[in-house]
């Protein structure tokens, strides 16, 4: 649900209980009120009717109270007048309904509590002759529910438009303010996304003081991330520039040193068909060649960041190309006392769409690190076989393998830490296995081989024209 539609429904909430309680306070303050003003009522008669007593007694005309109850009865709205002696006996009595006249009166029961239909109210009397008594006075309280009623119902109805339009208004203003804060959201998640994008907003005042100083410190935000990634997107660019003109620069003097190297080799004396300084000759020429694999994965990594797309794209036969690289390093597995198997899918391999030279770096750079990392004696292996809709390549061998820890950062770039005694110079050529695959819309990933040693795979689709064949 959106941000402005919940703080909508929000204030149109409180709205609500705000016209809510404001009616039912109304209705209350209504209701009292007609219960106070009859019972001022009451009092008023019961003062009238006392009076009228106590001067027909001290006259003598007591036997004349009947009438004249009978007409206060038939003229107010009176349900009884009863005058009693202090021992409780009825001297003059008068009702609209004689069954009425039976009832025992409840004197001091507020007008909220009656539910017989009929308030009472009392005073004592003074009857002259007769000594002392009471007067009672009923009201009949149907009247003054059923007023009471009429005002209810015509105070909810009121209540109800008020409620609409309060609860409309909360609605339309929590729409309001939720689309304000809902377009500085929005803006400060595009802003996050892609400050180089960044567009400001118009403070015009219309979400009050507090809106307008958010969208300010919002601009002046948005403004500085901007030019702080412009900057930083300018200093990696020169940095990738000066990176690979370095990197390029390296390859002559790296071509010249291997050729010394080669023509030392050629002229050094020898005996028994070696040359002298063998072993400084194997360390300089294995230290010159790992520098150049160096050298050369700077600049395709810095290749494929540079362009979204592949270079070259060709249908390649991995099959083929697996054979290859497992034909040229089966050499130098063999010099280290290693055993290096191509094993063949009994299945055909589909072809794959992509970058001969690039999957063949990715092949390499597999293959070399297995190398170096099995011990003498020990096997690495290079299998292609078809998966599913597309080519599956696993380069597995017998050395230590990966530590589970590891294996989330391993195709990391420059990530060495304590894998490299596992499986040896990490920065670089994982990292650009990784690139590629991807490239090419494939997956890659490591696991354990069989018995022991570390298992690299990746898959690729196979060409789209042959995916069904």
């Amino acid at each position: 649900m959106r941000l402005s539609v919940r703080l909508a429904l929000v204030f149109a909430l409180f709205g609500v209980l705000i016209a809510g309680g404001l009616v039912w306070r109304q209705v209350t303050v209504s209701r009292r009120e007609a219960y106070a003003q009859q019972a001022r009522l009451g009092s008023i008669t019961l003062a009238a009717v006392r009076a009228l007593v106590e001067a027909q007694a001290h006259q003598g005309r007591f036997a004349d109270l009947s009438r004249n109850f009978h007409d206060l009865v038939r003229q107010a709205d009176v349900a009884t007048i009863v005058v009693r002696d202090l021992k409780g006996r009825r001297l003059v009595g008068r009702s609209d309904d004689p069954a009425l006249l039976a009832r025992r009166p409840k004197p001091g029961r507020p007008l909220s509590a009656v539910d017989d239909g009929v308030y009472d109210v009392e005073a004592a009397a003074d009857l002259g002759p007769r000594g002392k008594g009471i007067v009672s006075v009923g009201f009949r309280t149907a009247r003054l529910e059923e007023r009471l009623r009429d005002a209810a119902t015509e105070g909810v109805g009121a209540g109800v438009s008020a409620l609409l339009a309060l609860g409309l208004s909360a609605w339309f203003i929590g729409m309001f303010a939720g689309e304000r804060i809902e377009r500085v959201v929005l803006r400060i998640g595009a802003l996050t996304a892609d400050p180089e994008r960044f567009r400001p907003l118009r403070a015009d005042g219309l979400g009050g003081v507090e809106v307008s100083r958010l969208a300010e410190a919002f601009n002046r935000m948005g403004a500085s991330l901007k030019a702080e990634t412009s900057r930083r997107r300018e200093l990696e660019a020169e940095k990738r520039e000066l990176s690979a003109m370095l990197v390029h620069d390296l390859k002559t003097p790296l071509t010249v040193i291997r050729s010394g190297i080669t023509l030392l080799s050629e002229i050094v004396p020898r005996a028994d068909g070696r040359r002298e300084h063998q072993r400084t000759f194997e360390l300089l020429e294995m230290s010159t060649a790992r520098l150049q694999r160096m050298v050369e994965d700077v600049l395709q990594i810095s290749k494929l960041e540079e362009s979204s797309t592949l270079q070259q794209i060709d249908v390649v036969d991995l099959g083929a190309l697996a054979a290859e690289c497992a034909k040229d390093f089966a050499l130098i597995a063999r010099d280290r006392g290693q055993t290096l198997v191509f094993q063949r899918a009994p299945a055909p391999v589909p072809p794959v769409l992509g970058d001969a030279a690039l999957l063949r770096r990715v092949l390499d750079n597999l293959v070399h690190n297995a190398v170096e990392h099995t011990p003498s004696g020990g096997t690495v292996a290079v299998a292609v076989r078809p998966e599913g809709s597309g080519v599956l390549v696993e380069v597995s061998d017998s050395g230590p393998g990966v530590p589970e820890e590891a294996r989330a950062d391993v195709f990391r770039k420059f990530f060495q830490k304590d894998v490299k005694r596992h499986v040896g110079n990490v920065g670089l050529g994982l990292a650009l296995c990784e690139k590629a695959v991807l490239r090419h819309g494939g997956l890659i990933g490591i696991g354990d081989a069989v018995p022991q040693g570390a298992r690299f795979y990746f898959s690729l689709p196979a060409a789209p024209e042959l995916e069904d064949v």
